[in-house]
């Protein structure tokens, strides 16, 4: 179903892309120098593409990085409120594209024409999510529950109810809650047959906490591995494990690199994936380091499709991901800078996200010349995080959080990197599988 490039084909594309690109000024800038990429030494000599500077130069910001005018485009967002927001434009014809893609990964784990989808995505702020679950049921010809997240969740609960899907699409926290509500009342959902989330990685635990509330039957999918930046990067066969997904080569050019030492990862060698979205052209996206990490399985896929697995290792850049909101790790060091030097207290930290309970947990573990005495200073962390992460504080107030705890280590204990000695300031283990 979807159509697999070799490596020589994916270079065209992306070289085709690349001269696409010197009409937006941005790029004429930020290739200065750089020979058009012939072979894939060149294209991996082409300077990645940030976070920072997507923010800096997407429009409404900036048109720098437009190769035509917006007028007749779609803008969405990646959402979050600490700085991270960023603005993806697409032609309507760009966003067909998205759409027709994640459509075909619907259809991969089993949605079609005769089931009743709940959508059950986020609404709103310049999201994609729902309206992009809107165009994708329209594509598989499913009946459309348009309920969204934006609700009560005891709302939620009645809708499903009362018209019985048989697939529901959201965000793994909102399962949670759905099944923690079912559990109390004793809900049964005898109809449901898959849950498909997005957003952020579900846990075993999660995983089977949701089949006990919304019942044993159900089969749990990750609805595919996308951004509102570059669109679909993976998706799943019915043979895939949680936290693996094909590529789909003739979209998408996904690299993984090890960072520090500038070259390719190898198979089963974990690395930062930089991804080339293959189909947009109004606002180009070339070797993007999408913030996670990840390995190539190096080995087929036993449903027969030749396009490659990846497997997903947790985040690798400067924000992670709270109810599918971005956060930017600048504010944790904020919220310890403005502890630093009390107790001995250094600007050295790691965040550890994991799963505990059903719920997402966060311990902030930072350097002190005396730990014991920096623990006194746990709670001014705790008032900083809130007051830089807004998001932080209302996950908290309504317990979407198993716990958040800040624990101060001695010096020199966190993990460093072996090649730059720099700690490691986020560490997620949410998508590990045990």
């Amino acid at each position: 179903m979807f159509q697999c490039l070799d490596e020589d084909q994916r270079l065209e594309r992306g070289r085709e892309l690349w001269r696409t690109a010197q009409a937006a000024p941005f790029y004429c800038r930020k290739f200065a120098g750089c020979a058009e990429p012939r072979d894939w030494p060149a294209w991996r000599a082409l300077p990645p593409l940030t976070r920072q500077e997507l923010y800096d130069n997407a429009w409404p910001r900036s048109g720098e990085m437009l190769t035509q005018p917006p007028e007749g485009m779609i803008v969405t967002s990646t959402g979050g409120t600490t700085g991270m927001a960023r603005y993806t434009v697409l032609t309507h014809d760009e966003w067909d594209r998205f759409c027709d893609e994640q459509a075909r990964a619907l259809r991969l784990i089993g949605v079609g024409p005769s089931d009743r989808v709940a959508n059950l995505l986020v609404a709103g702020s310049l999201w994609p999510s729902f309206l992009g679950g809107h165009e994708i049921i329209k594509r598989i010809g499913a009946l459309h529950l348009p309920i969204s997240a934006n609700i009560p969740v005891e709302t939620v609960l009645r809708f499903c109810r009362e018209f019985r899907p048989t697939v529901m699409m959201s965000l793994p926290t909102l399962f949670v809650f759905l099944a923690d509500l079912a559990l109390k009342d004793a809900i049964p959902f005898p109809e449901l047959r898959l849950v498909g989330y997005a957003g952020e990685h579900m846990s075993p635990a999660v995983r089977d906490h949701v089949r006990r509330g919304l019942g044993e039957q159900v089969e749990i999918h990750a609805l595919a591995y996308t951004s509102a930046d570059a669109g679909l990067m993976g998706y799943q066969c019915m043979r895939c494990a949680p936290n693996e997904y094909h590529v789909p080569t003739a979209f998408q050019l996904v690299e993984i690199m090890d960072m520090e030492r500038e070259r390719p990862a190898g198979p089963g060698e974990t690395g930062e994936l930089l991804v080339t979205n293959l189909a947009r052209r109004s606002q180009p996206v070339i070797r993007y380091r999408i913030g996670d990490r990840g390995s190539w399985t190096g080995s087929p896929c036993p449903c027969g499709d030749p396009n490659p697995l990846l497997r997903l290792a947790g985040r690798a850049g400067d924000d992670f991901k709270l109810g599918g909101a971005y956060i930017a790790m600048g504010a944790v060091e904020q919220a310890v800078e403005a502890v630093a030097g009390v107790a001995g207290i250094s600007p050295n930290h790691t965040l550890i996200l994991a799963d505990e309970e059903n719920r997402l947990a966060l311990e902030l573990r930072v350097e002190a010349g005396d730990p014991v005495a920096a623990q006194r200073e746990a709670f001014r962390v705790v008032e900083e995080l809130e007051a830089h992460i807004p998001e932080l504080k209302v996950a908290r107030a309504r317990e979407y959080l198993a716990r958040l705890d800040v624990r101060f280590v001695p010096l020199g204990s966190l993990e460093r990197s072996p090649v730059t000695g720099k700690v490691r300031r986020l560490e997620d283990r949410r998508v590990e599988e045990k």
